[in-house]
């Protein structure tokens, strides 16, 4: 009996690890996801020379750059740590999946397990594991505070242990990550409204204190984010000279609405037709309150990443209305058609994940799967063509690690090697962090300026050749000059003009 009741846990737990772990694999000895290269690389590399204080620590969100570090320190190898890690976080979301939906949302164990690998296993769940590493590790905690939340609730006795628990998970969350932090606040705070409605005021009450650390801890996080340059989460719209807001920006209110509108269908729309069966049977007031928090994000101009990062976080909610929207097939009362329709809303469902999913997964970035191609796909800063990329292209990769090596090779002393966010971390991999200067996604004639400026013999930039180039510049400006070419790679040296 036992063995059965840990064979679907363990199931919700092993099939998304091994399905995260075919990138990694492909992927060879390089790691997978754009924020994993471009700052879970670079932001470890730089705590591990020393480049962090008690203040910058605490504002980060330091939980999942704490483990990063440690096993690091502890194994000298970041890129195997993160391409272990990856795979097993995905397993934990899994599990932490199957849990809530059986103790908190009261799901059989095989719709429980339904639910945890759609949330998984759905293209934007692997999208969301390709590079928000972060945002995992707090939804993990978030599912976990949320089945505390629910039992408490349902409870007729106090459970001091239990609200302990709930306690360190929503703490948790917040040293995860802020977008997740900021979506379970909004769920705790509609709860709590609405147990007051109620005239539940012990629960809230409880719910207040136990939730207290929490909160004191993210407004202090939010104070001190104002002196860390590593977090930027900017409103309005997009200033000309900024590249990396004219990647995200809009140029209005409508155009943004617009937008997101599309990300939504683009996103979703292969879970509407099954999930929205269930909108009003399926009534659990912190899975609405938290479909209704990210629809409302998107009414808010906000010109980053951070807005349709909130909009693929429906995906979770989605899973659960997906499933009961499966189970709603059931109860149709024709015996001629209920099972079938059951049947036929399983294999869409299944098939409609399995080949978006396999095609993210396993088509390269050159030869994406349809569904992922630039023209059907209008937000590939946000959907990338494919997982086999981090900052760059599968196809990349090893040119990268020639050109920087061959770099390492022939840069003296009074040289320094300007880096684009995309190129960070992989010169941090190879170099000390005081030959290399981040320009992030300004403008490197600037900052090759700058460097000049501070008495620097040579300026060295690596980029794309001219006319390959991503993230907005195919080429560079007539002042960098090819200095050694790897493949569609090139280290390319200032020339002041």
């Amino acid at each position: 009996m036992n063995k059965k009741k840990l064979l679907f846990p363990l199931i919700a737990f092993i099939i998304p690890v091994l399905i995260r772990v075919i990138p990694e694999v492909l992927m060879g000895p390089y790691v997978v996801g754009f924020d994993t290269m471009g700052y879970y690389v670079p932001t470890t590399l730089l705590w591990l020379n020393g480049s962090v204080n008690l203040w910058s620590f605490i504002a980060i969100a330091p939980l999942l750059y704490t483990l990063t570090a440690s096993f690091t320190w502890i194994s000298g190898q970041l890129i195997l740590v993160l391409k272990i890690l990856s795979p097993i976080l995905l397993g934990l979301l899994g599990l932490s999946l199957y849990v809530y939906a059986k103790r908190g949302l009261g799901f059989t164990s095989k719709r429980s397990l339904l639910s945890a690998l759609l949330g998984t296993l759905y293209f934007v769940a692997l999208r969301v594991s390709w590079d928000a590493l972060r945002e995992e590790c707090a939804l993990i905690f978030l599912f976990i505070a949320l089945t505390l939340l629910t039992l408490n609730l349902k409870s007729d006795k106090d459970s001091l242990k239990r609200y302990l628990f709930y306690s360190f998970a929503v703490t948790a969350v917040v040293l995860s990550n802020q977008v997740v932090a900021v979506l379970m606040l909004g769920i705790l705070l509609f709860t709590a409204i609405h147990s007051s409605l109620r005239k539940k005021f012990s629960t809230v009450a409880k719910l207040v204190i136990f939730t207290l650390p929490a909160v004191l801890l993210f407004f202090t996080m939010l104070f001190l984010t104002n002196n860390i340059p590593e977090y930027r989460l900017i409103f309005g719209f997009p200033s000309t000279n900024d590249g990396w807001l004219a990647l995200f920006g809009y140029s209005s209110y409508q155009d943004m609405l617009t937008s997101e509108l599309g990300f939504i269908l683009y996103c979703f729309l292969p879970l509407f037709p099954i999930s929205l069966l269930a909108w009003k049977k399926f009534n659990n007031f912190q899975m609405r309150s938290w479909v209704v928090l990210i629809l409302f994000v998107v009414f808010i101009p906000m010109v980053s990443p951070s807005a349709l990062r909130l909009v693929m976080l429906l995906t979770y909610p989605l899973a659960f209305y997906a499933t009961e929207g499966l189970n709603k097939l059931k109860s149709f009362n024709s015996k001629r058609i209920k099972g079938k329709l059951y049947r036929l809303g399983l294999i869409y469902l299944a098939s409609s994940t399995i080949l978006l999913g396999a095609g993210f997964i396993l088509m390269s970035p050159a030869n994406p799967f349809i569904y992922f191609r630039p023209g059907v796909n209008g937000y590939i800063y946000d959907i990338p063509t494919s997982m086999l990329q981090n900052t760059i292209s599968i196809e990349d990769c090893r040119d990268t690690e020639i050109a920087l090596n061959w770099l390492h090779n022939n840069m003296n002393g009074s040289s320094i090697l300007l880096t684009h966010r995309v190129f960070y971390g992989w010169g941090l991999s190879i170099f000390d962090r005081n030959q290399v200067k981040l320009y992030e996604y300004g403008n490197p004639v600037d900052a090759a300026i700058s460097s000049t400026a501070q008495g620097y013999n040579a300026v060295y930039l690596i980029w794309w050749v001219n006319g390959k180039g991503w993230n907005g510049q195919p080429t560079l400006p007539s002042s960098f000059n090819e200095s050694y070419v790897s493949g569609k790679i090139a280290i390319y040296l200032y020339t002041a003009k």
